[in-house]
């Protein structure tokens, strides 16, 4: 059952109260069992300040979220910013530790992340990887409450892509380089 961009609250609806900037609602009101919830939250990755489509001898350099094995939404390096979409299953147990599903997700339970992936496109668009970056997501348990990360409407990311000798950024990303915002 997806609570993704539902309201709680009002008639049907689902009891909720406002906390810290976010709409919490109790596990069991969630998920209809007592201890237990699952929600399909929205994910927007937001990239800044990419490197250009030139580095270090590569050319046609684009970056792309990692699907599985494939890589998609793949965009040139020298936009202003990218933006990249998808969806998460957030999930919580009886003793309310979170787990995140998905696609998208890569990783072991309580270490799991999202590949962005730089690769170069050829003149006939075949994209080649060179490296990737791992953004992770257990981040977003230090600072958001379990029952917030379920009645989420959506989950934003906001990182440069560049780093400080201008290189594409390749390596594990965690707070204070990306923003988490739960919306």
């Amino acid at each position: 059952m997806s609570w993704a961009g539902r309201r709680l609250g009002g008639a049907g609806g689902t009891a909720g109260t406002a906390q810290g900037g976010y709409l919490v609602a109790s596990l069991a009101t969630v998920s209809g069992q007592v201890g237990v919830g699952m929600s399909t939250v929205p994910v927007r990755i937001v990239g800044r300040r990419l490197p250009g489509r030139t580095w270090s001898g590569r050319s046609g350099i684009h970056v792309g979220l990692q699907r599985g094995a494939d890589v998609v939404n793949v965009v040139p390096g020298d936009l202003g910013e990218a933006h990249f979409d998808l969806e998460i299953e957030v999930e919580a147990d009886t003793e309310l530790a979170v787990d995140f599903k998905g696609p998208y997700v890569h990783g072991r339970r309580a270490e799991r992340f999202l590949y962005l992936s730089w690769g170069e496109v050829d003149g006939d668009g075949q994209f080649t990887m060179f490296r990737r970056l791992k953004l992770h997501l257990t981040p977003l348990l230090e600072h958001v409450t379990p029952e917030a990360l379920l009645a989420a409407r959506r989950i934003r990311a906001f990182l440069e892509l560049t780093d400080t000798k201008g290189r594409p950024v390749a390596a594990s990303v965690r707070p204070p380089w990306v923003l988490w915002r739960v919306d």
